[in-house]
Order: C-alpha cells, then structure tokens, then sequence
C-alpha cells in the first residue's frame, strides 16, 4: 500500500507563518524594562546618541532586535522613554534648589553643586553622556529636550540669576546664560577624568568645585 501524498500547500497549524505581533518570548516584565533602559543609557554615554543603534542595544541587551522594536517603536520612542523616565527626573532634582525665592546665591549653588555630585554618583551613565553631549551642540539631547519639553525650568533659573544681579547679590559681569553650563563643567570633567585615580574623592571634587565658585560669585566691589 502505498502512502498517499500530502499536497504541497496543506500545512499543518505549526507550519503556518506566524502573524505579525509580539516576539516570541511573552511580554517583558518590568525589570527587563528598566535593564533595557539601564543598557540604553549605558551606549549613549559610551559611544554618543547618535551613534547607538536599536540593535546594538537589542545585541547588548540579548534580546531580538524584533522584541525592541515592538516595546519601543522607534530609536526615537526610545529615546523619548530615556528622557522622560531617567533625565527629566534629575532635572527636575537640580531645578528644584532654586524655587525658593528667599535663597541666596551661595546657598542655593551649593546645594546644586551637591547635587550634582549625588547624581553623578548615582547615576554612572550621566557624565559621561553630558561629556558626550555638550558638544554636540544643536543636535544634541539638550536640543532634543529642548524641542520635546521646552525649557521652562531653565528660563525660571535664569530670571532668578538676573534679579540677584539686580539686586546686587551676585556678580553682574556672570553671563547667566553661560553660568549653568560652566558649573556643570566644574564638577563633570573633573569626575570624568579624576574620580577613578587614587587620591581624589568625590568630595575632593566637590570642594574645589565649591572653593572655586563660590568665591567667583561674590559682587565685585
């Protein structure tokens, strides 16, 4: 008795091709999401924003460049889930020591060197992705949060360093404008460069950061 043929086009249910939709593996929990973040974040500061790539992050990660895509869209939704997520959080950590309308100059400054200092800590990703950045100019992330966010916190910051001017509580030759970006320096090259030799300390660099600064912004006389 011979076996009867099968007809080329009458495929069992598992040798179907499997309809577009979520990658094999089951929705990720969140932990792998914010592992996924963790590496996101870690390859923007290694090798710029730019430059990262959704499937280096799905090959780092050890994950489908298919199951990324799916969760994230776009290199640019992911993106937008950094900063929204990671970013503006600290941001909004930093802007916050200058609410206080009854703050002086000082006072204020050091407190946002500090906290600086504990983000950087905190956060190993963040210097080096600010180094990353900043001279990235108008197609960096601050342009990019820029477009996405505006900048509401730092025009309040700002107006605040321009009525301490006027009021004669700070020096009136600082550019305002400039005066944000050169603390940031202070503190994130010098993490960059010195925070892994031995001698420094974390609140080395913080104290020279404050040293340095705070006796640069008394009013001129």
């Amino acid at each position: 008795m011979t076996a009867q043929k099968v007809p080329a086009d009458d495929k069992s249910p598992t040798d179907k091709p499997r309809r577009p939709g979520r990658p094999r593996g089951g929705a990720i929990n969140a932990q792998q999401r914010e592992h996924l973040l963790d590496i996101t974040l870690a390859l923007y500061a290694e090798s710029g924003i730019a430059e990262t790539s959704l499937n280096a992050i799905a090959r780092k990660a050890g994950v489908s460049p298919a199951m990324l895509n799916y969760y994230f869209q776009s290199r640019e939704s992911l993106l937008d889930v950094v900063v929204e997520e990671r970013f503006l959080p600290l941001r909004q950590r930093l802007e916050a020591h200058f609410d206080s309308d009854d703050s002086d100059p000082v006072t204020t400054f050091s407190g946002f060197i500090r906290e600086i200092a504990d983000i950087v800590l905190s956060n190993d990703w963040f210097a080096p992705l600010w180094m990353q950045e900043v001279t990235s100019g108008s197609h960096g992330l601050g342009q990019h949060i820029k477009s996405r966010y505006g900048h509401a916190g730092r025009d309040k910051v700002r107006a605040l360093i321009l009525r301490w001017q006027q009021q004669g509580l700070l020096n009136a030759e600082l550019n305002p404008d400039l005066l944000m970006t050169s603390i940031l320096s202070m503190i994130l090259v010098p993490f960059t460069r010195f925070a892994n030799e031995p001698g420094f300390s974390t609140e080395i660099i913080v104290q020279h950061t404050l040293s340095l600064f705070c006796h640069g912004i008394r009013p001129v006389s």
